[in-house]
């Protein structure tokens, strides 16, 4: 990933994580990923292909996946 991109994403995480958490739960996500405008279908997709630890949490770099897939889109 470029620096750029991880700089960004990391600020994105920031914002969508409980503070202190190294991670994203599912309530803190569906919030944040709502504001893409995406359809709820289209973000449990990206969900499932980014969660590879939890289906309960995406880490740092599952969170990064799922903001790449949300911007492809």
């Amino acid at each position: 990933m470029v620096g750029r991109d991880h700089g960004h994403y990391s600020n994105m995480m920031s914002l969508a994580a409980v503070p202190g958490e190294n991670k994203v739960g599912g309530k803190e996500a569906v919030i944040f990923f709502k504001k893409s405008g995406l359809p709820v279908d289209k973000l449990k997709e990206f969900w499932k292909i980014a969660a590879r630890t939890s289906n309960e949490f995406l880490t740092k770099d599952e969170f990064y996946v799922a903001l790449r897939l949300i911007a492809y889109e």
